[in-house]
């Protein structure tokens, strides 16, 4: 999301309105970027991640790229963060905001204490063991193994930062359990979370008329229709699924839906590799072109510098200002928004500018980290990566960011993993600012290699542990390297 600005003329590349570019970008980002509730286990261990709701049974909750459930005989107590909600309030709503099932699709619980886990890893074994059995002797017993076996190292495998092979695990167990739906459910769950929309269809459809009584088919397929812009097949089964159980969250969705759909149902398309690109009227055609081909060469250019290319079309939706806030109802200091789709207002432009250009590469740069990171991405880094791939530097601002560090106004780090907006508004200047510096800071002492593995990592564990490890420093140590690089380079 870019900050408040006016794109229909040059802006200046760097310094103070280069900041426009980044204000605010992550506040309607992700949603797990909120400081995590803690869950502790009777056996000593603990899961950190969102909770989303109790019930006498379970425990529910988001984390690692997945919505899981754990029965509450394992658990002893839950301790839940106090700033999420104090820092949601007033915030919109957070990155893809689009209902998913009603039920987690997956009880973590299978996950403790499975043969198909050995010394921190899917025992390969056992599942070849256990599909044999299945093969030669399909017993309800025998069945049920695979099931639990398979599940067991597809949570693992979600856990530890390789959603696709916990897929691919979930395919494996479905040749044997065809229909099965739990695990169709929680399949076409991370389907949808890699954005692999068109897959997540092809194995909804079926399974949904199958399944009539089940909501929940029909809410995941809705929302996969809805990451691949078809608007009307998922309004249709959304409706579908509020015949089956009405939900308030749903039918937001359905409204919101809507609200798209009368300003945009109209619109023209425009094709290329990776994007699809669609605008308002004849006159945007040539603009629309030009917005294209910027956005193939910005691809181009973070696939080399993020050594990573996203294999899902990526849907980009040029508005006229007015049918921006109507449909994003984002404050007016929001000049562009990523939330799974790239939205810009484009009134009064005609041509490509450099502005433009820079607000684009942006959004495709938080495209890129989401999908890498599974939506893990902290904040703080997240827009300083942002803005260092759309060309801002902390030139202009650095004296003043020099002095906030000796003085130590600044938040910390760790406090800028969550959503900005609960910042005092003098702060947020230069909590970006910070931002930005500490990835040149990463850039210029480590490469951008390390950047790239640190992204990387971030699936699988907390950034703290990640910094621990990649670069030998403390949360702590990192702050007083990025406050001494910054001192060094533009202090008196």
């Amino acid at each position: 999301m870019a900050g408040p600005i006016d794109i229909r003329k040059p802006a200046v590349p760097h310094g103070k309105a280069a900041w426009g570019w980044g204000l605010m970008c992550a506040l309607l980002l992700f949603p797990s970027l909120l400081l995590a509730d803690v869950i502790y286990l009777k056996n000593g261990q603990k899961i950190s991640g969102q909770v989303t709701k109790e019930d006498e049974k379970q425990v529910y909750y988001e984390a690692n790229g997945g919505e899981f459930a754990i029965s509450k005989n394992l658990v002893d107590h839950v301790e839940k963060s106090e700033s999420p909600a104090a820092a949601a309030q007033g915030s919109p709503r957070p990155n893809r905001d689009v209902p998913l099932p009603l039920t987690p699709p997956v009880d973590a619980s299978l996950g403790e204490g499975s043969a198909a886990i050995r010394d921190g890893a899917v025992d390969e074994a056992y599942l070849s063991q256990l599909t044999d059995d299945a093969l030669h002797n399909a017993t309800p017993e025998n069945l049920r193994k695979l099931k639990q076996g398979f599940q067991a190292a597809a949570v693992f495998l979600t856990r530890k930062g390789d959603p696709e092979g916990a897929i691919l695990k979930y395919h494996d167990a479905l040749k044997y359990l065809p229909h099965d739906q739990a695990l169709t459910l929680a399949l076409g769950y991370l389907l949808w979370k890699q954005e692999h929309y068109l897959e997540a269809v092809d194995l909804l459809s079926p399974e949904a008329d199958r399944y009539p009584q089940s909501a929940d088919f029909r809410v995941l397929l809705g929302s996969a229709y809805y990451g691949m812009e078809n608007l009307d097949q998922a309004i249709t089964e959304w409706n579908k699924a509020l015949a089956v159980h009405d939900n308030p969250q749903l039918r937001a969705a359905v409204e919101r839906a809507q609200r798209e759909q009368d300003v945009s149902g109209s619109y023209s398309e425009l094709h290329s590799e990776h994007f699809l690109l669609r605008y308002d009227g004849q006159e945007n055609e040539k603009l629309s072109g030009e917005i294209l081909n910027s956005l193939d060469g910005s691809f181009q250019d973070l696939v080399l510098e993020l050594d990573y290319s996203p294999t899902e079309t990526i849907v980009v939706l040029l508005y006229p200002n007015q049918a921006f806030r109507d449909i994003t109802r984002t404050p007016s200091w929001v000049g562009a928004l990523n939330d799974g789709k790239v939205r810009v207002p484009v009134s009064g432009l005609t041509q490509m500018t450099p502005d433009l250009a820079r607000v684009l590469k942006h959004e495709l740069t938080h495209s890129f980290v989401r999908q890498i990171t599974l939506g893990h991405c902290p904040t703080w880094f997240n827009e300083g990566l942002a803005q260092l791939e759309e060309g801002s530097t902390t030139a202009a601002l650095g004296s003043q960011l020099a002095r906030a560090f000796v003085a130590g106004k600044l938040p910390t780090f760790a406090s800028l993993e969550g959503s900005f907006v609960s910042l005092p508004p003098d702060q947020v200047t230069l909590a970006y600012a910070k931002s930005l510096a500490a990835l040149e800071y990463l850039r210029d002492v480590f490469g951008m290699g390390e950047v790239r593995r640190i992204l990387r990592l971030m699936p699988s564990s907390d950034l703290s542990t990640v910094l621990q490890d990649e670069t030998r420093m403390s949360y702590a140590a990192f702050e007083d390297e990025v406050a001494n690089y910054v001192v060094k380079k533009y202090g008196s």
